[in-house]
């Protein structure tokens, strides 16, 4: 359900962007957002806060944010609060910002690993993905020893599980539903 609203929102905010041409503007406009909300994390805690009236709360909003957004930010967030949906803003930003970077040749990528990778190894795993999808990869290391060994690939949203807990599990599940006869 929440990947749901944050995608139907962020489509919107990157439809709009792309009808009045500001993609390239908006995108900045998202980025600075973004990165002064996830810094200043009480204001999306004040936003959900219960016991504050919505009036209140849009005040808020326009406050902190009329005059330095753009209309179309300030309306999207204003909407949000009427929508009770505000814990969802940074999810949203992060959205339209990644289908921004998509329609200029980007994409994120991440690669989960029992250990760290080494530099090589990562380039070597990027260009691959490169190679694959015809995009820029923006490629996000991550380490999990709970996979125990080999590596999980996350490029947009399909999952390549190399990791021995995924066969792992993957042996367990093909076992049970095994029928003895």
């Amino acid at each position: 359900m929440a990947q749901l609203i944050t995608n139907r929102y962020a489509t919107a905010l990157f439809t709009l962007a792309q009808e009045q041409d500001k993609l390239e503007q908006f995108e900045q406009e998202a980025t600075v957002i973004l990165e002064v909300l996830t810094k200043e994390v009480e204001f999306i805690q004040v936003l959900e806060q219960p016991g504050i009236l919505q009036g209140e709360k849009i005040k808020l909003v326009e406050d902190v944010f009329g005059g330095k957004a753009s209309d179309e930010f300030v309306g999207l967030f204003v909407l949000l609060v009427k929508k009770s949906r505000q814990s969802f803003i940074i999810e949203i930003l992060e959205a339209f910002i990644d289908m921004a970077k998509e329609t200029k040749g980007f994409m994120k990528a991440s690669v989960t690993s029992a250990i760290a990778l080494d530099e090589k190894q990562l380039a070597q795993i990027k260009a691959n993905i490169e190679k694959s999808t015809s995009k820029q990869i923006e490629l996000t290391a991550l380490v999990d020893p709970n996979i125990i060994g080999g590596m999980i690939i996350r490029v947009g949203d399909k999952v390549v599980d190399g990791s021995v807990r995924g066969k792992l599990q993957a042996l367990k599940t093909d076992l049970s539903n095994l029928r003895l006869a």
